[in-house]
């Protein structure tokens, strides 16, 4: 539009003010009753139409003065200020847990349980033993020296379930058998030793024996602990042997049960002396408290279970538990408890428990384990004519000859028991004639592998 041009009116303004005229009309300004009522008609229409307005909302017919014209806008209505809601603290993301760079320490042990710290078992039973070649007993022993040796030879044989060590045939060299003779590679000062069996090796001539041997010191002084030996039919005894001075209380030897000294006749009554000297005539072999009666090898073969042994600085224990009590965790391998198993003590020795053992914890030095058969020599081939079985088994037995030593003819298939230390007879010896049995005229291969062999179901070390 031009300057100063009046814009045109709009619709709305237009409509209103037509309304309020008819307002005016309605409220009896009309000439006529009919008039007002047809002004009030068109004014409601009027309004209904503006209400449909998009863009204005819909005017009042009538409002009071007051609020026509109003002085000053009304004052807001305060609100109240808002307070904020408290939120909870937001849920932190969930972290990976740390990963531990080192080993768990292990749960803590019980007062007198012992843990596994060696074992000798199945296939591999003997990868922890020496083969081991020495004769100490002058007998008719051919050790073989190596496990290839041994297994050619038929003298051990392993399997999952178990071990054999056995007396094997005839060896190339004069008067002698084959056989084995194993030791620990490795040592131990204090420890429980275990051994389950099946069986262990017996008969005439036959020298079995499970022992402990002194490491790092001339013999006795190392120490000596014979857990299961003996010959022909005698019976099998526990005895120690030490280089100390070492006389144990006999109070305290039978506080289990009772415990006699078997070597005391032998060590001219003087009960229970481990001090140990041998030669043709000592009286020092060692102390030797054993539970009653002693059994002999084929009593034992027949007594399958656990022997051990429970060395600590101040005393030494001696265990046979039969194959049907035998603890559960010593079984397994798991542990074991020895403090409870005073009920199958077979033999005690109390050292610091005894005013004439002055050092108790010196009398045994570390400890390797031994296992052998042997035969004859110093104690089988001397007390022949003492069994009322062997001195009829093999060449017929002259006592005459044996008590005044003399020589006899081996044509007539006599013999006589002779003591290797003494003399050197080994072809008039009645124990080297039959183990050896170089004509085969004694069935002595038959004889003895029916007998002599070791079966192991395992060997464990605790500490």
């Amino acid at each position: 539009s031009s300057a100063g041009a009046r814009p045109p009116r709009s619709p709305t303004a237009q409509g209103s003010r037509h309304l309020m005229a008819l307002a005016v009309a309605c409220r009896g300004d009309a000439p006529s009753a009919a008039l007002r009522l047809l002004a009030c008609a068109w004014a409601a229409a009027l309004t209904l139409a503006a209400s449909d307005s998009p863009t204005h909302p819909p005017a009042p017919l009538w409002q009071p003065p007051w609020r026509r014209h109003p002085t000053h806008p009304p004052a807001p209505v305060p609100r109240p200020t808002p307070v904020p809601r408290s939120q909870p603290a937001p849920t932190p993301a969930p972290q990976p847990e740390p990963v531990s760079t080192t080993t768990p320490a292990p749960a803590p042990q019980l007062p007198g349980v012992l843990s596994l710290a060696w074992e000798a078992k199945g296939a591999s039973f003997f990868d922890g033993f020496d083969f081991l070649t020495a004769d100490g007993n002058h007998g008719a022993a051919f050790y073989e020296p190596s496990l290839a040796d041994a297994m050619a030879a038929g003298v051990v044989e392993t399997s999952e379930s178990h071990a054999i060590v056995r007396a094997g045939n005839a060896s190339n060299y004069g008067f002698k058998r084959n056989t084995a003779k194993i030791g620990t590679k490795q040592s131990w000062t204090h420890f429980l030793a275990a051994m389950r069996f099946s069986h262990v090796p017996y008969g005439c001539g036959v020298w079995p024996a499970f022992f402990t041997l002194g490491v790092g010191q001339a013999w006795p002084w190392g120490g000596e602990m014979d857990i299961l030996e003996f010959v022909n039919d005698q019976g099998s005894m526990t005895s120690f042997h030490t280089g100390h001075e070492c006389k144990l209380d006999p109070a305290e030897v039978n506080k289990y049960r009772p415990m006699p000294d078997a070597n005391e006749a032998a060590n001219n009554h003087s009960q229970y002396n481990c001090l140990t000297k041998y030669c043709a005539t000592c009286t020092s072999l060692g102390c030797a408290p054993n539970v009653l009666p002693l059994r002999t090898g084929e009593q034992w073969a027949g007594m399958p279970g656990v022997l051990a042994m429970h060395r600590m600085a101040s005393f030494a224990k001696i265990f046979y538990i039969p194959e049907a009590e035998i603890p559960e965790g010593l079984d397994n391998g798991s542990d074991a408890s020895p403090d409870d198993w005073d009920r199958w003590i077979i033999s005690y020795y109390p050292f610091a428990d005894s005013p004439q053992c002055p050092n108790p914890d010196a009398v045994m030095g570390p400890q390797r384990f031994i296992l052998s058969i042997a035969f004859c020599g110093d104690w089988a081939s001397k007390v022949w004519g003492k069994s009322p079985t062997c001195s009829r088994t093999g060449p017929v037995y002259n006592a005459t000859a044996t008590e005044a030593k003399l020589h006899i003819s081996v044509q007539q298939h006599q013999c006589r028991a002779v003591d290797p230390l003494a003399e050197y007879a080994p072809e008039e010896d009645c124990c080297t004639q039959f183990i050896s049995d170089e004509h085969g005229e004694f069935g002595t291969d038959a004889y003895l592998h029916r007998r002599a062999f070791f079966n192991i179901s395992w060997f464990r070390v605790f500490e």
